[in-house]
């Protein structure tokens, strides 16, 4: 298939896109002419007009072929989409057809019967999944002797683990040997240290290479940090002791490409270890970028042993520079001089090969060219690549030859074919040169027999004389003629048989010679023709091993200086995405040839650096001329790829160190970075709580990079001083490492002046940064510092610092004054973890420094000996919780102390202290409560591993010269020669028993190799043991006192214990105990022979670790039960939820036979649930069948039930035997049971996987057995099988424990314990009927009003009343469940309440998620949605409640982001065709629930997630939607700055906040554009609920689209229709019937006379008295009671009087009004027969409206055919309930209704409209009344008050005022209204107002509706900061989250925030538009006073930027605002007016 070639086809092919399908357009095209130019049309037929008929028959016959495939089964949201289009297409083309006079009346009939199959399908398919998840009828529903409880249940069953005995003991020395062999935990060491003799020593480098390969192997096969921590110092200490000797070093030198490669295999292993170690727990305790940096620099020594490789085996080497740079080793941090000298070699390496003059080898900064130029010289010089470069042109040669051959032969081919072509073609034209004569003479002879014939059969029954004459004359002719063309046939035919023969031949000719002609197959060499660039490739395919190994450790290395994890700066920087071709695939590919086949093949190969190419390879096709006469030259028709020129490439080392550093696929690790982020990469991040301070860390290196104001940043930031340094401190911190050459200078200062806290993290860090970061490092030529000529490589700030006076005398002058000083000062050894390491360090330097590290060591053993003495007499009181605390202490001082020796030269005495102090660390290991102390000593012990194995060989050297010690096999071999004091003394600090003298055996395996553990035999015959590494010492086999570590190792032990050890003795049953309790209990520790009803907790040995609690005073056991390595908790537990296997441990007592589940961990005892076990035979009664027996040899083991009961929160802490004594009666009432099959389990199942519900059933149901019993306390009862028992059971109580929900079954009714008085709905999906409605069809049918289910499925013979009937809501979406209130009543048998009352639907919070398909029940579902959640138990997850509105059906959010989710809910289960009740699609829902979600705070990650899951999903099916995401998210951060943190800092923050601009994509714009220009026919605009008001529209797109929305139709502009008017009646309830029902209410109490609140307030305010209203006081008036208090008129005060009169006033105001005292008999009948009545009248209007306002009659004419049309396929809006609200406050919205209504039924419609508003407030009031009747005297009060409540105010005046009263379900108050009167009438008056009546929730929303309407004025509502978020989240439900859609802005400020003109203007223009759109502003005093003080602030500066801001500010200040102040008294308190 070919690319189209231009035309009208072509279209956006130039963009690179598909081209778009024409077909269909030429289709029509060609049928318009055909009916335009054929003559099938009549002289009055129009073509077009016919056209368009035809296609919309077209489209009507489609949509009815559709409609066939159509059923409740198949109605997807994808089949709805099709039908809903075809249906809109067809529409479309019949209203057009109607608009041009076509009588469309027949096809408007088949577009209903098409819609409402449509409805009916989708109708059945809502009902069928709604009874899928109906509940189970009631007890009372299934009639007598049924249970209330659809399903069977029973109790979980399990096999208890046998009780298991210690395994038997082995015994003798090769028994203890073994023992202590597994338990020691000696890990294997290398023999190539410095310190190695013999062969070993002298073996070359490779040797080494592989022994460091084989021990890391080894090692990676052992847990825990110390083995990761020796492989690492294992490999560096070899590799850095290289670096140290010298490159050109014999010991130092690679000899072979084996070692290359070894070489590079130990890098790989090396760096997957370092990153293991890194992702581990204990990277914590170490600098990671010191890590980093050893890593660092061990790529780099090895690249520089690689390059020496490569020079003495490729002398050309030495020709080309080193691909690294010598500088680059600056940013190092290092940690012991060992590595430093490494640096310093291997920057002086590179030094000494880098010459400017000469190119870089295999480096990327220079593109390549200083490769590729050795490339070209290497292939050159080296025989075996010009070989195989020779063979290569020979056989790409030969490919040449022979193609130019296949073309010579073809050439000829095509000569011969063209000459014999050229015979064939003569002979062809002589032919017919011969026949044409004769064939025209045939053609004259055929004219005259076919006339001769012709007239013959005319005169065939001739009669007639002249006929017959003329017959006899004819015939002869005929046959004459005949004869003579028989004859003339006779001479054509063989002429035209040899002219066809000749003509067919010339055809297969010509083919033939096409053929021919076609150039043969083109050739693709493998290689260039060029010379040069052969030579590349050849390199590149073919270079030899150590080149390539020398390429590949260079890019590794250049990478490891590269930022991880790298951000996206980073990788913008280094990506490389351009590489078309690989070379090698390239190479490997095209050898062979169809035309030549080399004799030998050569297969190209690549390393780490691959080859690529930036061009690609041409297709054959395209490769020379196409015919073979055009070609001249052997060279055409052959490709050679010298355009393909090798670029290296670097996907990385391909290891699974590099997984997680973020880098591009293929990216140049020798790109350009700026050296700010490579320094800061290199600088150790501060812990979290102190990264303020991170500033202070970062150093540049060099003094010309440093900024000038470094020095002065921490004078400048003083501010930032954290509260734990004091200001000298900080100024001390800051300077630190202001300058490099000042650092150390710095220190001292630091030391001498005492300032820092050098024990805080902080400090540490900082300081270990600066000492041993390396810096800038400078060539030297001083000869005082080398005796050669050629110099030396040294650190620049470090340069003479060892000269007398200089900075390393003056550190260690002040390192042991400080040693000193801390040595009498045991508070503060907290400092020797830095200043003893810190003295360590420089003690490699300066002798002096050694001294203060050791008087460091020794001041922290000493403070651990004097805790000692402490400790013992702690122990002696049986203080546990004091020696726990001062036992850590002492390991920590121990820690610290051996920290100290972690560098420096070594001698016998240090050796055995740290032998002892690893020792004592080890076995000071202990349990704490203190998590943080716990960690620190973790973290301690870790640092304490780092020194033993970087010491190690120091350690063993020193071991080995003073003791002579023997290595020998692990179990077997000869004994040592001589005894060593160093172990046998670290053994004694923990057995002092230990003989003086011990001959100590080196480990080693058969193999020979060495193991860092010792065994020794002392002269008792006890066998000693011990680890050098980590301080392991063993007694037999077995740790003195600690748990060996294949217990600490064992995973049953690890998942409670963690990392805890402790004390413990070794029994003479092979038993561990612990010697002291922990939290009252002890624990015990063995190992038992693993049996067939053993735990999953055996090891590969077959034994099994069983764990016991004691308890010291009850002597009750508790075992710990393994619950496997998949948590399936074995036979015992498998049947137990997922939750309580995982989430908790189980603890078996065999006595009481109880398993307690208590947290995981061993020290919290609170108890989560109790299960007994082998209690009872039975469940509910019956007997149990026989278990199955076991299939083992053993014998029968059977099951027994586990009764399992949950135990209440407040139980939790109680002992486990009190529960089961104290408090049984709380605990059976309730067991766990299972389900075997469950109605009620599977709808719960729906909104939560069934695996994390648990069931409890009641007393009732099961027989359990008491939990006080004989058999709680003991007894023995044997356990029986009751795996498979069941039983029905009626009461359960359901826990959805990870959403905190519980329903409980009583009475037949799931009642939620979550959501007091709300059960589980029958009906668990929002599908429904609605109950029938006089009049109203389903036109204004509620979205969800009085959900009802449906008894069964419904057909589709049914289908008008189902379509009409049915609604439903998010279709395809089931994850949620249906609450409705419960009736008040008894609470024995609750039942769902009837009539007045919200149900909520539960729906999960989490990310929704389109899913593509589902089924349930057989019916497959698409385009389904649900919300995605965690699987794993432990999750606590949340739930967004919605309540479902009673009248209008629809959901309601209380908050913004379960209003969001539920937008995107409804956007992923839209469809095109529009809910019933809503008359919405899923996305236009979406769309209003977006509008109503506006804010202008920060979106939520979780809310942006919602908007942009909206948009993706219903995107593309309503534009409007996307923009309204963007505008949402626009208006979100236009004040950003106001929220923003980083807003918040001074001038020097370096940031500055500014209002984010909206950003949109443009083809969301254009399509909604296209979208809104777009003019249906008739003149219809866009469908109004798919449009943008124009205030979104100039926000989002900065211009308004909806002219063609405000445009009048044609038709109606020039009045071709008739106005309906005289078929609108008037409204058929009266206005006066509202108020009239209020009357009889209110005269139901018996005292009429009331005062309004307001009337009291004017008396209580000083303002004029009104007089009583008489005329409704009662019979006998008011008796006033004289005023109590009489003043002094003689000597009172003017304040005085002032006072008394007014509390005479309110003494007066409160008298004369009367309570009412009682209510009439009546009341109840009179509000029952009420309630009817109003509801019939309600839906009496309802129907009136929903008829008049959708009516179109047949005399409209044309437009009311299309309008009809075009609603059927819902492309007009259709009305609903809700949009009749909105036209109470909208008229003009009826005419856009419906365009057909005339002026006076507009009028009459509105007037409908309020009227029923009004009868919806008063149905609701009514049904509030009847809840107060129901309820008795309890809400008589209530009853009284609501019964007098009436409406004083005009609706038509207030209309917005009518809906928020409907919306609300609320009435105004009287009282509330004259307030509400008293102050729009009186600006600036305050009214006083009681508790509770309403001034926040009803008047202030009444006056906000009020004045922001009007839009003249910034509606400014002033809240106390404590009432705000109250206040805000109330009106943002009742105001913005409605049809009102009033938008509520916020604007909190802070002087902190900084501003500009940029963000004052944003601030002006978010107010400015709030003025705009009506919306109210919510503001404090707080934020109003901070933005008057900033401007004074910004005034007082004066500089321009500051007066920008003023103007702007000033400007916000003087727009017209209209403040309400709530709680006025305290807003206008002195406190708050600023002075």
């Amino acid at each position: 298939m070919t690319m189209p070639r231009g035309g009208f086809t072509d279209v956006g092919l130039h963009t690179g896109g598909t081209p778009r399908a024409t077909s269909w357009d030429l289709v029509q095209q060609t049928l318009l002419a055909v009916l335009q130019q054929s003559g099938v049309c009549s002289a009055d037929q129009q073509p077009d007009a016919i056209l368009a008929l035809a296609l919309a028959h077209l489209d009507l016959w489609l949509l009815s072929q559709q409609l066939q495939l159509l059923r409740p089964e198949t109605a997807t949201a994808d089949m709805l989409n099709v039908c809903m289009s075809m249906l809109d297409s067809a529409a479309r083309k019949a209203a057009a057809l109607a608009m041009d006079g076509h009588n469309v009346s027949s096809f408007e009939a088949q577009l209903q019967i098409a819609a409402q199959r449509i409805q009916v399908a989708t109708a059945e398919r809502a009902v069928q999944e709604g009874n899928q998840y109906m509940l189970p009828a009631s007890s009372s529903d299934q009639g007598p002797g049924r249970s209330g409880m659809s399903g069977t249940w029973r109790l979980p069953s399990g096999v208890v683990p046998a009780a298991a005995v210690p395994e038997a003991l082995a015994t003798g020395r090769h028994a203890a040997v073994a023992n202590a062999t597994a338990a020691l935990g000696a890990l294997p060491v290398t023999t190539t240290g410095s310190t190695d003799t013999g062969a070993a020593a002298t073996a070359g480098l490779g040797h080494k290479l592989q022994q460091l390969q084989g021990l890391l192997q080894a090692l990676n096969q052992h847990s825990g940090d110390v083995a990761a921590q020796h492989a690492i110092s294992s490999v560096e200490e070899v590799m850095f002791g290289c670096a140290v000797a010298g490159f050109d070093n014999a010991s130092s030198r690679l000899q072979s490409a084996a070692d290359a490669e070894a070489l590079m295999q130990l890098i790989a292993l090396y760096r997957n270890m370092v990153s293991m170690y890194r992702q581990s727990t204990a990277a914590a305790a170490t600098m990671k970028i010191e890590v980093r940096s050893r890593e660092a620099l061990l790529t780099w020594v090895a690249y520089c042993m690689m390059f020496e490789l490569a020079k003495s085996q490729e002398p050309l080497v030495r020709s080309y520079n080193v691909a690294l740079s010598w500088r680059d080793p600056q940013y190092f941090v290092l940690c012991d001089k060992t590595a430093v000298e490494a640096t310093l070699s291997v920057s002086s390496y590179l030094y000494e090969h880098s010459s400017p003059s000469r190119h870089q080898l295999f480096s990327m900064s220079d593109s390549g060219k200083g490769t590729a130029a050795f490339a070209v010289q290497f292939v050159a010089q080296d025989s075996r690549l010009s070989g195989i470069l020779r063979q290569h042109q020979l056989d790409m040669d030969l490919s040449v030859e022979k193609h130019d051959a296949e073309v010579q032969r073809k050439k000829q081919l095509f000569a011969q074919l063209t000459a014999e072509a050229s015979e064939l073609t003569s002979q062809i034209s002589t032919l017919r040169g011969q026949l044409r004569p004769l064939e025209a003479e045939q053609a004259d002879l055929n004219r005259q027999a076919s006339s001769l014939s012709r007239r013959l059969w005319e005169l065939r029954f001739a009669v007639n004389a002249d006929k017959l004459v003329e017959k006899e004359l004819l015939e002869p002719q005929y046959a004459l003629v005949q004869s003579q063309k028989s004859a003339v046939d006779k001479k054509v035919s063989p002429l035209q048989s040899r002219k066809n023969t000749l003509e067919s031949k010339l055809a297969d000719v010509n083919r033939q010679l096409q053929a021919a002609r076609e150039a043969p197959a083109s050739v693709i060499q493998p290689l260039p023709k060029n010379t040069q660039n052969a030579h590349q490739w050849v390199f590149w395919l073919h270079k030899p091993t150590v080149l390539s190994s020398l390429a590949d450790i260079s890019l590794l290395a250049q990478q490891l200086l590269l930022p991880t994890p790298c951000s996206s700066d980073v990788q913008s920087a280094i990506q490389v995405t351009d590489m078309v071709t690989s070379i090698v695939q390239h190479y490997n590919t095209h050898q062979v040839s169809r035309y030549h086949r080399p004799v030998q093949l050569f297969t190209g190969s690549q390393g780490l650096v691959k080859p690529f190419a930036r061009a690609g390879v041409p297709g054959p096709s395209t490769i020379g001329p196409r015919y073979v006469d055009q070609i001249t030259s052997k060279e055409q028709g052959v490709w050679y790829p010298d355009d393909l020129l090798p670029v290296m490439t670097w996907n990385g080392a391909c290891t699974a160190a590099d997984n997680s550093n973020g880098f591009p696929p293929t990216f140049n690790p020798f790109a350009a970075i700026d050296t700010t982020i490579t320094a800061d990469s290199f600088t150790e991040r501060l812990p979290a709580q102190h990264a303020s301070l991170q500033w202070t860390m970062l150093q540049l290196g060099s003094r010309a990079a440093t900024p000038l104001d470094r020095g002065n940043l921490g004078i400048a930031r003083q501010d930032q001083k954290p509260c734990w340094m004091s200001k000298p401190g900080y100024l001390a911190f800051t300077s630190m490492r202001a300058y490099p050459l000042m650092q150390l200078r710095q220190l001292c200062i630091a030391l001498r002046e005492q300032h820092l806290p050098w024990g805080h993290p902080a400090v540490v860090a900082l300081v270990k940064q600066t000492v041993y970061q390396l810096g800038d490092l400078i060539w030297t030529n001083d000869s005082s510092t080398s005796s050669s000529s050629t110099g030396s490589m040294q650190l620049l700030w470090r340069r003479h610092w060892e000269a007398e006076g200089q900075e390393l005398h003056a550190l260690s002058y002040e390192l042991q004054l400080l040693a000193e000083k801390l040595a009498d000062a045991p508070r503060e050894h907290d400092a020797v973890l830095l200043l003893g390491q810190l003295a360590a360090y420089l003690a490699d330097w300066h002798s002096g420094c050694k001294e203060a590290a050791r008087q460091f060591a020794a001041m922290t053993s000493k403070a651990a000996e004097q805790l000692g003495k402490q400790l013992q007499q702690a122990r002696a009181h049986n203080q546990d919780g004091i020696a726990r605390q001062l036992q850590a202490k002492q390991s920590k001082a121990r820690a610290l102390s051996l920290l100290c020796y972690g560098a420096g030269p070594l001698d016998a005495s240090d050796v055995a202290h740290m032998l002892q102090l690893m020792v004592l660390v080890k076995h000071g290991d202990l349990l704490l409560a203190d998590t943080a102390l716990a960690d620190e000593l973790q973290q301690l012990r870790v640092q304490c591993h780092w020194v033993m194995v970087k010491r190690l060989p120091a350690v063993l050297a020193v071991l080995q010269q003073g003791s002579g010690i023997s290595r020998r096999h692990a179990v077997e071999g000869p004994a040592g020669l001589a005894g060593s004091p160093l172990m046998t003394a670290a053994v004694a600090a923990v057995l002092q028993w230990t003989p003086p003298e011990l001959q100590w055996v080196q480990l080693t395996t058969a193999a020979g190799h060495a193991w860092a553990g010792f065994h020794a035999e002392g002269s008792d015959g006890h066998l000693y043991s011990l680890n050098i590494l980590d301080g392991t010492v063993l007694l037999d086999g077995v740790p003195p006192s600690r748990l060996p570590s294949d217990i600490l190792q064992h995973p049953v032990y690890h998942c409670c214990f963690g990392s805890s050890n402790f004390d413990v003795g070794f029994t003479a049953t092979g038993m561990y105990k612990t010697l002291r309790a922990i939290d009252g209990c002890y624990y015990s520790f063995y190992w038992a022979a693993a049996s067939s009803t053993s735990q999953h907790g055996s090891t590969g040995s077959g034994r099994e670790l069983v764990i016991l609690e004691t308890e010291r005073d009850t002597g009750e056991q508790l075992q710990l039960l393994d619950v496997g390595v998949d948590g399936a908790c074995g036979a015992w537990g498998r049947e137990l939820p997922l939750r309580l296997r995982q989430l908790h441990s189980h603890w078996l007592n065999r006595q009481h036979k109880v398993i307690v589940l208590r947290p995981k961990h061993f020290q919290q005892h609170s108890v989560s649930f109790l299960i007994r076990y082998g209690v009872s035979d039975r469940i509910g009664g019956q007997s149990p069948p026989a278990a199955a027996s076991s299939a083992s040899a053993e014998p029968p083991v059977q099951a027994t039930a586990l009764w399992c009961w949950r135990v209440p929160h407040h139980l939790t802490s109680e002992h486990w035997l009190s529960l089961l004594s104290n408090y049984a009666h709380q605990l059976q009432t309730q067991p766990m049971v299972l389900a075997d099959s469950s109605e009620h389990l599977r709808i719960l199942g729906k909104f939560e996987d069934a695996a994390y519900i648990h069931v409890y059933a009641s007393d009732k149901a099961l027989s359990a057995p008491s939990a006080g019993s004989a058999e709680a306390q003991g007894a023995h009862v044997a356990a029986r099988s009751v795996s498979t028992n069941l039983v029905t059971v009626p009461e359960l109580l359901f826990e959805l424990p990870r959403f905190g929900l519980e329903f409980e079954l009583r009475g037949g009714c799931l009642l939620s314990k979550a959501h007091s008085g709300y059960c589980l709905s029958k009906y668990q999906q929002l599908v429904g009927q609605v109950p029938p409605r006089d009049s109203a069809g389903p036109v204004c049918a509620p979205a969800g009003a009085e959900m009802e289910g449906n008894s069964g499925s419904t057909s589709s013979s049914g289908g008008s009343s189902i379509s009409s009937a049915v609604h439903y809501t998010l279709p395809g979406f089931r994850q949620y469940l249906v609450l409705e209130p419960v009736q008040e009543g008894s609470s024995d048998a609750p039942r769902p309440a009837d009539g007045y009352g919200s149900k909520m639907v539960l729906v999960p919070a989490g990310q929704v998620v389109q899913t593509g398909s589902s089924s349930s029940g057989g019916i497959p579902w698409a385009g389904t949605a649900s919300v995605a959640a965690p699987k794993h138990a432990s999750a606590t997850l949340l739930v967004h409640k919605y309540a479902v509105h009673p009248r209008f059906g629809h959901l309601r959010a209380s908050d913004v982001l379960p209003r969001l989710q539920l937008a995107a809910l409804y956007a992923a289960t839209s469809s095109l065709m529009p809910e019933p009740g809503s008359m919405m699609t899923g996305a236009q829902t979406a769309v209003q629930l977006i509008r109503q979600s506006w804010v202008n705070r920060p979106l939520s990650p979780e809310e942006v997630q919602h908007l942009e899951t909206a948009a993706a999903c219903a995107g593309h099916l309503a534009p409007a939607l996307r923009l309204l995401v963007v505008e949402l998210q626009g208006s979100a951060s236009q004040l950003q700055h106001l929220y923003d943190l980083a807003g918040a800092g001074g001038e020097d923050s370096g940031t500055t906040s500014s209002s984010k601009s909206v950003v949109i994509k443009p083809e969301a714009a254009v399509e909604y554009r296209l979208q809104a220009m777009k003019v249906l026919p008739g003149g219809w605009p866009l469908h109004r609920k798919l449009r943008l008001s124009s205030d979104v529209e100039v926000q989002v797109m900065g211009a308004s689209s909806t002219a063609a929305a405000s445009s009048m139709p044609a038709w109606k502009r020039l009045g071709q229709f008739h106005a309906i008017d005289a078929s609108v009646p008037r409204c058929p309830v009266s206005p006066a019937y509202v108020e009239e029902c209020e009357a009889r209410l209110r005269n139901l109490v018996t005292a009429t006379h009331t005062r309004s609140a307001l009337k009291r307030s004017h008396s209580w305010l000083g303002l004029k008295r009104r007089q009583p209203d008489n005329s409704k006081c009662g019979s006998g008036g008011i008796s006033m009671p004289e005023y109590p208090l009489t003043p002094n008129k003689s000597s009172s005060t003017p304040l005085e009087s002032m006072m008394h009169a007014e509390l005479q006033q309110s003494w007066e105001a409160h008298h004369s009004t009367s309570t009412p005292t009682a209510i009439a008999p009546i009341a109840a009948t009179v509000i029952s027969s009420m309630q009817v009545n109003v509801s019939k009248k309600r839906q009496e209007i309802q129907g009136y409206l929903a008829h008049h306002i959708s009516y179109t009659s047949q005399a409209a004419g044309a437009p009311a055919a299309a309008f009809r049309l075009l609603q059927l396929s819902s492309s007009v809006a259709s009305a609903s309930l809700l949009d009749l609200m909105c036209c109470a406050w909208q008229p003009h919205m009826l005419p856009e209704l419906n365009p057909f209504l005339s002026g006076s039924a507009c009028s009459r419609l509105h007037e409908g409209v309020l009227v029923w508003l009004q009868l919806c407030v008063l149905e609701d009031k009514l049904a509030r009344l009847g809840q107060h009747v129901r309820a008795g005297a309890a809400a008589a009060s209530l009853l009284v008050q609501e019964l007098l409540v009436y409406r004083k105010w005009d609706v038509a005046q207030h209309p917005k005022w009518l809906v928020f009263e409907v919306e609300g379900q609320l009435q105004i108050r009287p009282a509330q209204y004259d307030i509400a009167e008293h102050l729009i009438t009186h600006p600036g008056a305050i009214m006083q107002l009681n508790m509770g009546e309403g001034k926040t929730r009803v008047i202030l929303p009444m006056l906000a509706l009020h004045w922001a309407g009007s839009k003249k004025h910034v509606v400014r509502l002033n809240f106390l900061s404590t009432l705000l978020h109250e206040a805000y989240s109330h009106l943002h439900q009742h105001l913005s989250a409605s049809v009102l859609g009033v938008k509520l802005l916020l604007m909190p400020f802070h002087r902190d925030v900084t501003l500009t003109p940029q963000t004052a203007r944003a601030m002006r223009a978010a107010v400015s538009r709030c003025q705009k759109v009506g919306g109210l502003l919510l503001v404090v005093p707080e934020h109003r006073l901070s933005l008057q003080l900033k401007w004074h602030e910004l005034r007082m500066k004066g500089d321009a930027a500051s007066l920008a801001v003023c103007e702007e500010l000033q400007a916000l200040a003087n727009m017209p605002y209209c403040d309400m102040l709530d709680e006025s008294d305290e807003i206008l308190h002195h406190r708050s007016v600023l002075a």
